[in-house]
């Protein structure tokens, strides 16, 4: 029966919003643009956001949703409680792929003292008194973060990056997501709708109302500019702690180089990052005003450091 509810008020948002467009002059699904591509070049494509509108149309307005959001105060037991679900899901989705995980060795030792630089440059680091490190045996080019302060991180990422400052800037980026509770997103839409629905509105806008949030809530559980807020994040950190930004950058310009082939336009609504070129773009762009900013400052690359596992001091 509650199934049967929910759905109900996810088709009466999406409905209500229809209704609307269509007396605007017609409501339109997937507003695919123009996309240009140049395979001739060594970067894949030229940036191409699209489904941007259909989105806005399906979950609302986002800036208005983050004002929501943040009102909402997660304590810290309820975080390790949603971070732990999210960390066990994730390492049996793992362990079904036959991926193990560790929390010892020379690569966990060396990430630990990189995270250790970076730690005092969140925002809220007195909230993640630690962050417990973990690899992935995988040769994927990945790494993720969990409420609470979790990191893993692939050992082909490590093999990927090229020195010391590119993978700072990566390990920054995941920080980041906790430090700003990205992950609990939506966790609080969920709060938001038990909220709307606990108030017992009547009303077809209260239902649309309720639906709304349900339909956020599964959604954006990683929105696009959540993840470029925390690539300037870790570019910036990277830079503080005294490491070339520009290093992160090109982690981004070889990823599109090498899935070259790979890479197709998609909605924006069903991408959950964008694409490695625009990345690449963003993070080089904030790198240069930072560098321009400081041009005597001395920034370290440390190809050296990553080899031997030794961070520089």
């Amino acid at each position: 029966m509650r199934l049967a509810l929910i759905i109900l008020c996810l088709i009466l948002s999406i409905d209500k919003q229809a209704c609307g467009q269509q007396q605007q002059g017609g409501f339109k699904f997937f507003p695919f643009p123009n996309v240009q591509f140049d395979f001739d070049r060594e970067l894949p494509f030229k940036q191409a956001d699209f489904g941007d509108d259909f989105l806005r149309q399906l979950v609302g307005d986002r800036d208005q949703q983050k004002q929501q959001l943040s009102r909402i105060t997660v304590s810290k037991a309820d975080e390790k409680k949603v971070g732990e679900n999210q960390f066990r899901s994730y390492a049996q989705h793992l362990n079904s792929q036959r991926i193990k995980l560790t929390n010892q060795g020379k690569d966990v030792v060396y990430l630990r003292k990189l995270v250790e630089k970076l730690h005092p440059l969140m925002t809220n680091n007195n909230r993640y008194e630690s962050i417990t490190i973990f690899v992935a045996d995988s040769p994927l080019t990945d790494a993720r973060s969990f409420p609470g302060g979790k990191v893993i991180v692939y050992r082909g990422l490590l093999k990927f990056v090229a020195n010391e400052a590119a993978l700072v800037g990566i390990l920054g980026h995941e920080l980041s997501h906790i430090d700003r509770q990205h992950q609990l997103e939506q966790f609080k839409n969920s709060l938001l709708a038990q909220d709307a629905l606990s108030k017992g509105g009547q009303s077809f806008g209260q239902f649309a109302g309720f639906g709304q949030l349900m339909m956020k809530s599964f959604m954006t559980p990683y929105a696009l500019d959540q993840e470029k807020e925390a690539d300037a994040d870790g570019c910036l950190w990277a830079f503080q702690a005294g490491y070339d930004p520009h290093e992160m950058a090109e982690v981004f310009r070889r990823l599109s180089v090498r899935d070259k082939r790979t890479q197709f336009p998609v909605p924006n609504f069903l991408r959950s990052h964008p694409y490695h070129i625009d990345r690449f773009t963003a993070i080089r762009d904030s790198s240069r005003k930072l560098v321009a900013a400081e041009p005597n400052k001395k920034l370290i690359t440390g190809r050296e450091n990553l080899r031997k596992r030794k961070p520089h001091q």
